[in-house]
């Protein structure tokens, strides 16, 4: 049977968003195991659970550096596969079990899936039109076999001004190196979302403090100062 590794940063996640992503880890149909990598500020608890529990120091780099490491400590130990997840998301119960047969079905070193997307009060938007194994593919949505192990470099090793835009990074290294994959696209990974651009694409008005990437300043700023700012070249 593959053995999978599941790699989450986290940083300060309250414990119940910790438990959910864990709990739909351990309810899969796949010999996995879940690294929990944290970012700074380690949470005792986890030294409890069935789990790997690796400590950083604090990198600002929004958790690309702990799912380097976890992808490195993953591969060192043998594993056939590797996924990523997000301390404030979580799985479907399927999941690993389509990414598995997926993988035996294609024999593809990559495998990607489709995420519906949460607001952060746990109201469902809907499925995701952005990550839709096209134009781009989610960090949470991807299955490496380790003949692609290789590609999780890309968490690492790049200026740290580039770590807000890992995730896009990370697909450009997939498709420059013309890696072969395939995307289900029946849901198994559910998404919350702060980003405005996710409740715009559901013609809904995004909360006043929801994220908007400003590409020229390569940061985020709220909703609310994007709208009052947006007269500005700069924006």
């Amino acid at each position: 049977m593959m053995r999978v590794a599941v790699i989450t940063p986290y940083y300060k996640e309250p414990l119940e968003q910790l438990i959910r992503c864990h709990q739909s880890i351990l309810v899969q149909k796949a010999n996995v195991t879940h690294f929990l990598v944290s970012d700074g500020y380690p949470n005792a608890v986890l030294d409890q659970w069935d789990c790997e529990h690796i400590r950083l120091s604090h990198h600002n780099d929004y958790g690309d550096t702990p799912r380097g490491i976890g992808a490195a400590s993953a591969s060192a130990q043998g594993f056939d596969a590797i996924c990523f997840l997000d301390a404030d998301n979580w799985y479907e119960p399927h999941h690993l079990e389509t990414m598995i047969s997926t993988f035996k079905r294609y024999r593809v070193p990559v495998v990607t899936t489709s995420r519906a997307l949460y607001t952060n009060d746990g109201q469902y938007l809907g499925q995701c039109k952005e990550s839709d194994g096209i134009h781009f593919v989610d960090t949470n949505c991807y299955f490496f076999h380790k003949s692609a192990f290789e590609l999780c470099s890309a968490w690492l090793f790049k200026p740290k001004g580039q770590s807000i835009v890992g995730d896009r990074i990370l697909w450009k290294r997939i498709q420059d190196a013309k890696v072969q994959y395939v995307h289900h696209r029946g849901i198994t990974v559910n998404y919350v979302t702060d980003f405005a651009v996710h409740y715009q694409m559901f013609n809904l008005t995004p909360p006043s403090q929801s994220r908007v990437y400003c590409k020229n300043q390569c940061k985020f700023i709220s909703y609310k100062r994007f709208v009052e700012q947006s007269y500005s070249p700069e924006y």
